[in-house]
């Protein structure tokens, strides 16, 4: 009786069996999740556009005095007095030192007394030669005494011309014991004191700089000399005006010097050396901020804007092959860009080539973006290029 009743519950039991198990099939299939579609990453962007800018290099320079003399004495001499407070600016012409006169008066003495004495004699022989050539046409006096009487008078006039060239002589040695000043400029330290003797020509007394204008000296490799001749030879070529530039100076505060200067100076060779070549620019230094012996930041600016591709250098990346930008397509799709990187100006760099005006370039969120695939571009607005600010 119970072994039939068992028979009887099994399909029942079989039936619900795979009723449960289709039911956890169903379960099972409402527990996956759905795939979740992810949103392309938010970026700010840019647009490539020209602006003009004014190329330059910044090079090292140091001050130099337009005018550097070393004051000396022309005569020897014990140096009595000083006319000038050290450090001061002077004037051409201007008392500095006084030698001890007393020898050179006497010696112009002596040849104001010779002068006197053969002055004397000359007037005497021109009398007797006046006199000779009256008794000469009467036959009075022979011809050989003429003679003598003529020599006498030339003699004595060599001998005080002589004598007057003695004390000219030893009038401008005296003249010499009074040392002024060559020229205007900024005197500097007394190298010798009161009392010191003075060796002519040997030892210096001082020195006199010129400051206003002043010389910058800075030296240019041979490769950029060479690019700015092949440039010039170009523009002239198509028949535009030749390049030129400006020379701008950066002191040591980081400020720009308010004057610009001029190229007046280039070396005929190349330093060996150094493959550089010595160049020169003057500046006007009115004010006296500049000093001989500084060293400055010479920067040669380009006089005319030339039209350039400006791109932030936040845009800008470098791996193993180089650098690149990130750009952003018309399908807002990134694709890696190599670049060639000019000058770079303020917080820009130029790009000479491997991008175009118009293309979109990523600036910020670069971190995100994946190569090839798609992003959620914002235009960020750059302000025009300030050429003015441009070094």
């Amino acid at each position: 009786m119970s072994f039939a009743c068992y028979k009887k519950d099994q399909p029942i039991r079989l039936i619900s069996t795979v009723i449960i198990i289709a039911f956890l099939g169903i379960s099972i299939v409402s527990c996956e999740k759905e795939p979740i579609v992810q949103e392309p990453p938010a970026v700010i962007v840019t647009t490539v556009k020209e602006d003009k800018i004014f190329h330059s290099i910044d090079l090292v320079g140091r001050t130099e005095a337009s005018e550097d003399v070393n004051i000396r004495s022309r005569v020897e001499g014990t140096l009595l007095e000083r006319h000038f407070n050290e450090g001061d600016e002077v004037t051409k012409d201007q008392l500095l030192f006084t030698l001890d006169p007393a020898p050179y008066q006497a010696v112009v003495d002596q040849s104001q007394s010779e002068i006197e004495r053969l002055q004397a004699i000359l007037d005497e022989a021109t009398i007797n030669f006046d006199r000779g050539e009256r008794l000469v046409k009467k036959g009075t006096i022979s011809q050989s005494q003429m003679d003598e009487l003529t020599s006498k008078k030339i003699q004595a006039e060599s001998a005080l011309k002589g004598a007057q060239a003695q004390l000219e002589k030893s009038s401008l040695n005296l003249s010499y014991t009074k040392v002024t000043a060559p020229l205007s400029g900024r005197i500097g330290k007394s190298l010798l004191s009161l009392g010191d003797l003075v060796t002519p020509n040997q030892d210096t007394l001082a020195t006199i700089v010129k400051l206003d204008p002043i010389y910058v000296n800075f030296q240019v490799n041979e490769k950029a000399f060479v690019d700015f001749q092949e440039e010039a030879r170009k523009r002239i070529s198509a028949g535009q005006e030749k390049p030129s530039v400006v020379p701008q100076l950066r002191l040591s505060n980081d400020k720009m010097y308010p004057h610009d200067g001029k190229l007046d100076f280039m070396d005929n060779r190349v330093d060996q050396a150094t493959g550089t070549i010595k160049v020169r620019a003057v500046f006007p230094n009115d004010n006296k901020i500049l000093l001989p012996g500084q060293y400055v930041t010479l920067i040669l600016r380009q006089k005319t804007p030339q039209q350039a591709l400006l791109v932030p250098q936040a845009s800008v990346q470098e791996n193993q092959q180089g650098k690149f930008v990130l750009v952003v397509n018309n399908e807002k799709v990134v694709e890696a860009r190599p670049v060639k990187l000019g000058q770079r100006i303020k917080t820009r760099w130029e790009v000479i080539d491997g991008l175009k005006p118009g293309e979109v370039i990523i600036t910020e969120g670069i971190q995100k973006v994946k190569i090839g695939g798609k992003v959620k571009p914002t235009e960020q607005q750059v302000a025009p290029f300030n050429e003015t600010s441009a070094s």
